[in-house]
């Protein structure tokens, strides 16, 4: 017998009956009328060229043949029942999944801490992993479910991509107390002439849009380091008379740990920058990456 000849709604059909042995009780058991029900029972007699069910005074009785059926049948239901309910409830308490995120240097300082203890109190079991952003084939990675969310500048993810913005941050200076030059504020001259650090952490992307408006400003800074982290900045402010440039919010975790750094406006007009969460469209629905979804935004959007 070909399957693609039989309707499967038939097959929860016998099964209501084996269940109920009564044509209208099977009925009321799925939600149709009873003449739906029977109409059904004389399909599947049809299909299989069996009597299947024999009325008698115990209520309808499976023929040989179906005695045969109904394990298998039963068991076929009871399995699609399973696959169409997978994935379509989300319990944190209990899940041991693996939140796998691409986010920069920056995110990874501003954003876990604080991610990771809410997770700790409501998903006790799963566990977050955060992977380097790739120069290329980080759609793909996406699109596959390898990463659940991007989180920061992503232009790139545009179409087959969903994104929300968390919150806009704004750039600010920081320099060392104490600086001989650099007091209480900066003038445009002074920003260009004092030396700068730079981080140019892979795909943060911050340095770039300095170096653009810069470029429209015909304004040249005196770079005297490059690092390709954050972590080496407060260091080098502390000991040295340079200055960076640097997202406001990161620019106050720094000086939260360091009493001996302090952040300046920036005299030059830079844009501000909106930190996104982005998801592939294949995993809109998914209730995972959608509680996930809810608990950055839960955590971080203003």
């Amino acid at each position: 017998m070909n399957i693609a000849s039989v309707d499967l709604n038939l097959l929860v059909a016998f099964d209501a009956i084996v269940k109920e042995r009564n044509v209208t009780s099977a009925a009321v058991r799925l939600g149709v009328s009873q003449p739906a029900m029977s109409n059904a029972l004389a399909r599947l007699r049809i299909i299989f060229n069996d009597p299947l069910f024999v009325r008698t005074s115990q209520g309808m009785q499976p023929t040989p043949y179906a005695e045969q059926l109904i394990e298998p049948v039963s068991r076929a239901c009871e399995l699609i029942t399973s696959a169409l309910q997978i994935n379509s409830v989300f319990d944190p308490a209990t899940t041991t999944k693996t939140f796998s995120f691409y986010m920069t240097e920056i995110g990874e300082i501003l954003l876990l801490p604080k991610l990771l203890k809410h997770i700790q109190v409501a998903a006790p079991n799963a566990c977050v992993r955060v992977r380097r952003i790739p120069e290329q084939g980080a759609k793909e990675a996406m699109a596959n479910g390898e990463i659940d969310l991007a989180v920061g500048l992503f232009p790139y993810l545009k179409a087959g991509f969903y994104q929300q913005r968390l919150y806009t941050d704004k750039f600010a200076c920081i320099a060392r107390q104490g600086h001989p030059t650099v007091h209480d504020s900066l003038t445009p001259q002074q920003y260009v002439d004092t030396p700068h650090v730079i981080v140019m952490s892979a795909n943060t992307g911050h340095d770039a849009a300095i170096e653009k408006i810069l470029l429209t400003e015909h304004l040249r800074r005196k770079i005297v380091m490059t690092s390709q982290n954050f972590l080496v900045l407060p260091m080098i402010i502390e000991q040295t008379d340079a200055i960076a440039t640097i997202p406001f919010r990161m620019a106050q975790k720094i000086a939260s740990y360091s009493t001996n750094i302090k952040i300046l406006e920036s005299p030059i007009p830079f844009p501000n920058v909106d930190i996104k969460q982005h998801w592939h469209e294949r995993f809109h629905y998914d209730p995972a990456n959608k509680w996930m979804r809810d608990l950055m935004v839960t955590l971080f959007r203003e």
